[in-house]
This record gives structure tokens, C-alpha cells and sequence, in this order.
């Protein structure tokens, strides 16, 4: 089956999710970061709600970690990623079992944000100290800065899953992390039928246990 794409009003949370794949069944979710406005280099944050052999999901991560950038493309090389990671994101499952049985079946993908003039002024998301962390950002993003463009463009992508078997106690990996070497850090978040749980994934530890 090929994956089709979702509406452009989707689900935007975890909990209505979970209220869709559990008919509002499950216990209300406290899973918001302490500041969803976060905009994080390195870092990226996954919503899973999980539902016999369903699985929805919902990714939210600064367009950096992925593409090696945040301005709009300028040239061919960087129009032809960013199609790359948009079919990618489409089309491979953000978490799988062992077994690799889940397929996608919908999905949608946003790449969008806010460009701001410097001013002089810190830019949203990043303080002072940030600016002097080097090792967290390439030559071309310091250039970007430096010449007056602060950007902050994050992908929000969504997809579906069916998978042929979700056991009760099922581990899932994310290819993630192993695509896109900006990505650094993980949060899960899940909720099933269950329970609900995170994770912290890393390059070197990218599976986790769901309760199914």
C-alpha cells in the first residue's frame, strides 16, 4: 500500500492522538516539554500513540538537525536535500520493530518557522552563551547568523504506522538518528492503551520498550 498524505489539519498533540486511536479512553497525557518553544540543535522530539497495530506518530525537530541548515534553499544541491528528506520522511517508518514489519500509510510533512533581523538582539531559542558553543554549529550557520539572517525553521511531520504484530512488551528502534547525524538526542513520548512512557535515544542507544 503506498502511503497517502494527511489533511493539513491533522492532529497536533499527543493526547489527541491517543484520544483518536483510544476514543479518549486513556488517562489524560502530561507529556508537553517545559518549553515546547524550545528550538534546540541537536535535539528532536517524538510523540507515539500506539493502538493494537497502529501506531501514530508525530515528530517535531529544528530543519538543522536534518538538513545541515535552517535559511530557505538557495541553491540546487540544497533544493535536491530538502526533496530528499521530505521523501524520506514520507515514506520510512520513524520507529520499527526488530522485524521491520511497520509501514507507513499516511504521512505529511511541514518545513516551516520564522526568519527574524538580528538587530543586534539574541534570537529566539538560543542565548547568549549558545552563540559560543561552536561545536554545536558549522561554519555556514555561524555565516548565516553573522550576516544578519537568524532563522528558526523546524520540520513537523506526522505519520501513520500498521504493523503486523505489536507484542505487549515490544521494542522499537528509530532509524532516525542513524540518517541524519545532526540528530543528537531523541525524547519519546507514548502513550498505549497501557500506559504511557518515554525514552532518550541516542546515536548508540536507539531502542526502547513500549507496553502494549
Amino acid at each position: 500500500m503506498s502511503a497517502k498524505r494527511l489533511p493539513p489539519n491533522r492532529p497536533r498533540s499527543l493526547h489527541t492522538l491517543g484520544c483518536m486511536v483510544a476514543a479518549c479512553s486513556l488517562a489524560p497525557m502530561a507529556l508537553a516539554a517545559d518549553n515546547p518553544g524550545a528550538h534546540e540543535h541537536g535535539h528532536a522530539r517524538l510523540q507515539m500513540a500506539v493502538e493494537e497495530n497502529r501506531i501514530d506518530l508525530m515528530l517535531n525537530s529544528p530543519a538543522y538537525n536534518l538538513a545541515g541548515f535552517e535559511h530557505g534553499a538557495r541553491t540546487e544541491a540544497e533544493k535536491s536535500r530538502l526533496a530528499d528528506i521530505t521523501r524520506w520522511l514520507e515514506t520510512t517508518p520513524l520507529v520499527n520493530t526488530a522485524a521491520a514489519d511497520c509501514r507507513v500509510t499516511a504521512a505529511a510533512v511541514e518545513l516551516g518557522g520564522e526568519d527574524e533581523n538580528h538587530g543586534g538582539e539574541t534570537h529566539h531559542g538560543h542565548d547568549k552563551h549558545d552563540h559560543h558553543k561552536a561545536e554545536h554549529h558549522d561554519e555556514g550557520h555561524h555565516d548565516e547568523e553573522h550576516h544578519g539572517e537568524a532563522t528558526h525553521r523546524e520540520y513537523d511531520v506526522s505519520q501513520q504506522l500498521e504493523c503486523n504484530r505489536i507484542d505487549a512488551d515490544q521494542e522499537f528502534t528509530s532509524a532516525l538518528m542513524e540518517r541524519f547525524e545532526g540528530m543528537e538526542e531523541l525524547t519519546v513520548e507514548w502513550v498505549s492503551p497501557s500506559g504511557q512512557g518515554s525514552a532518550r535515544l541516542t546515536p548508540s542507544n536507539r531502542a526502547f520498550t513500549v507496553n502494549n
